[in-house]
């Protein structure tokens, strides 16, 4: 007779005077991975996690692969877990809003039902995987539409995130490249101020409404992954990265919530060179722009009232600016000095020009090369197409026109 051992199963006698008594093992019994998280949490927080599928997150052939969400969520669903969320996930393309079709929504209560700590220990580990693995299922999903639009599932996910009454927080995986709607930045200029306002007064029309002020009041929002498509995409360069990461910090805003925008790469799996593109869901190509950018730096960060000397706390925001230069292939720099139309001619000539000056002094210290400084004088237009009053006297009214702005051409 020879007795065989069944892995997680019953013992097999294979052979008894060469009669099989059981063919078989017997499959062990018991909870499948996961199956504790498809039951109602006890805890009202929740997080939902948009995973954009769209072409230029999909790997061109590079021998790179797609942007890695999944390690890049890591930390956000560690925090889900920890909270004991109901976590949504769901990828998204195009312009459809309803993701209830393609949502995977479980719990990751992993208390619940459960008060034993090594299970519980063992649930929390297992939850952070199976989330993870969601992500991971979500990102490798085909889009079902052509273009790019972030705004409207995210203000579905917000819908849904109302729901709860406890903590709520939207999670989006994006290179933030929308090629569709409003906020389409097909034909943008990736430059200045006035271009985000202009983007944000057209998404909040009365005739679009893709930008409403109250969507995302009480939730936190995450970006993750702005500025960094697939390997093999085309890539925005670093000032226009940053450009990225101003206009999804004012979408944010604008529709009241607390957000952080991560321009930091999501780095790419190379043993998951997919998922590859899909041709019959091709997005339009964004071209990037001009080759000038324009920064705008309010007077009041930089400057004390009719002074042209930098304040102290300027300088951070001048040294983060400088890498951002240096690092852009920015050929030349001009920095414009603008002084409100409050004052004598040329008086304002002067302090604008000495403000341009200090700014243009800085950069060069920080080694941006080929920096000029001009003064512009008085100025009534603001950079959002705003024109301060003839009667404005504060500093208030006035102070969208006192400003410095730096012109960088790229090569």
């Amino acid at each position: 007779m020879r007795i065989t051992s069944c892995r997680g199963g019953a013992l097999v006698v294979a052979a008894l005077l060469g009669v099989p008594l059981l063919a078989a093992c017997t499959p062990p019994v018991g909870p499948q991975p996961c199956g504790w998280m498809e039951e109602k949490s006890e805890t009202s927080g929740r997080t939902a996690i948009l995973v954009d599928v769209t072409n230029s997150t999909r790997s061109a052939g590079s021998g790179r692969g797609a942007p890695d969400y999944q390690e890049a969520l890591r930390d956000v669903i560690a925090a889900a877990v920890e909270a004991r969320d109901t976590v949504s996930v769901a990828p998204f393309s195009g312009s459809a809003a309803d993701l209830s079709a393609s949502a995977v929504v479980r719990s990751a209560d992993w208390k619940h039902d459960d008060d034993n700590p090594d299970n519980q220990g063992d649930r929390r580990t297992e939850a952070e995987r199976c989330l993870g693995a969601a992500v991971g299922a979500a990102q490798a999903s085909s889009p079902t539409a052509v273009g790019t639009d972030v705004l409207r599932p995210a203000a579905s996910a917000a819908d849904w995130l109302r729901q709860g009454k406890g903590a709520k927080h939207l999670v989006v995986a994006t290179d933030g490249l929308v090629t569709s709607g409003c906020a389409s930045l097909v034909k943008s200029d990736f430059s200045g101020g006035a271009e985000i306002e202009a983007i944000t007064a057209a998404c909040a029309d009365e005739s679009v409404q893709e930008l409403r002020p109250a969507v995302f009041d009480g939730i936190e929002v995450t970006l993750v992954g702005i500025g960094h498509p697939a390997a093999g995409q085309a890539v925005p360069k670093p000032a226009q990265t940053q450009w990225l990461k101003q206009l999804w910090e004012r979408f944010c805003a604008f529709q009241g919530g607390t957000c952080d925008v991560r321009t930091s790469s999501v780095g790419s799996a190379r043993d998951r060179v997919g998922p590859s593109p899909v041709p019959e869901f091709a997005d339009p190509q964004i071209g990037y722009g001009s080759t000038t950018v324009i920064f705008d730096l309010p007077e009041a960060a930089l400057f004390e009232t009719g002074k042209a000397r930098l304040l102290p706390a300027a300088l951070p925001l001048l040294t983060q600016l400088a890498v951002t230069l240096r690092t852009g292939a920015v050929v030349t720099a001009k920095v414009r000095g603008f002084a409100d139309p409050r004052g004598d001619d040329r008086s304002n000539k002067i302090l604008s020009e000495g403000r341009a000056k200090a700014v243009a002094d800085f950069l060069r210290t920080e080694g941006v090369p080929n920096v000029e400084a001009e003064g512009m004088g008085e100025t009534t237009r603001c950079t959002d197409g705003r024109v301060v009053p003839a009667t404005a006297t504060s500093d208030q009214e006035t102070e969208c026109a006192r400003r410095v702005e730096i012109l960088a051409t790229r090569a």
